[in-house]
């Protein structure tokens, strides 16, 4: 028994009819899911991006966080801290910091991190305010000899050892022993006896006109900020992309601003397929000396 032509068109016909059916009921889930799954990374790349220069604040010396606010978004920059710890001033059986060229003195226990005594190129900062005669950027390009807040790039040899010598570090009664050559006057006394060890800078650039957040480090501490990423130091330093599809960005406060308040609020949109998602972070920073 065969079908006739006419039953088979109309056979064809209601299949279409039922297939429409069936595909506008399916179509809607297959794109809300889509979309979900697209917002949904959006949302991941921007609180990655977040998480990492949160990272970096909290890490960051005190009162260096300084921002340039761009036509296309912003420069952030900072100093990574690399360790730190609490200088000794008083008692008679340890090594006291002199801040009159001295040229040695302990810290009260020891260092935490191994790579400090490792890694080539460190330097000590004491009492940066980030103010005027009193800024890590500036003190950083003096000479060896100079008075200032940080130990020189150049022309100094810092060196560890453990004081009484023979004990064991990091137990009672046995402080980091710190050596500098040739002596250095430290400007001034940290209000909390802080000492931090630093080696480079490093600067977050946000560019809405090629969609990325680039994040440059280990350069030489400048004294102007660098904003140019296609010029030196940015240009030579070691970069990475942390985020892309950026359409608009923002650090809410200006450098004076960050170093008073001790607060960065970032702001991150990204966008693709025409549909923008937009967080916001607080970040502290810590602006004691």
């Amino acid at each position: 028994m065969g079908f006739s032509l006419v039953e088979m068109v109309v056979v064809i016909l209601l299949l279409g009819i039922l297939g429409a059916a069936v595909g506008a009921f399916i179509s809607r889930p297959v794109e809300g899911y889509r979309d979900l799954a697209r917002r949904a990374a959006l949302v991941d790349a921007a609180e990655s991006a977040l998480r990492r220069m949160e990272r970096d604040l909290r890490n960051a010396l005190p009162n260096s966080v300084r921002v340039s606010n761009l036509a296309n978004g912003f420069a952030l920059e900072m100093i990574p801290i690399l360790d730190g710890a609490k200088y000794n001033t008083r008692g008679t059986a340890y090594a006291i910091l002199n801040f009159n060229n001295d040229d040695d003195f302990d810290v009260l226990g020891c260092f935490r991190n191994p790579a400090t005594q490792t890694t080539s190129g460190i330097r000590l900062a004491i009492n940066n305010r980030g103010t005027t005669g009193n800024d890590v950027y500036s003190d950083a390009q003096l000479a060896a000899g100079t008075e200032s807040l940080i130990t020189p790039a150049t022309g100094m040899t810092i060196s560890f050892s453990v004081n009484p010598t023979g004990c064991t570090p990091c137990t009672t009664n046995c402080n980091d022993h710190i050596t500098l050559s040739p002596q250095h006057n430290f400007k001034g006394e940290s209000p909390n006896r802080r000492l931090y060890v630093v080696t480079k800078a490093l600067t977050y650039i946000c560019n809405t006109t090629a969609g990325t957040l680039m994040r440059y480090a280990d350069y030489a501490i400048p004294s102007s900020q660098p904003t140019d990423p296609g010029a030196a130091p940015l240009a030579t330093s070691a970069s990475a992309r942390v985020a892309d599809k950026l359409t608009a960005c923002s650090v809410a406060t200006t450098t004076a601003d960050v170093r008073n308040r001790g607060m960065a609020t970032i702001t991150l949109t990204l966008s693709e397929e025409s549909e923008p998602i937009r967080l916001i972070h607080q970040v502290p920073l810590d602006n004691s000396r």
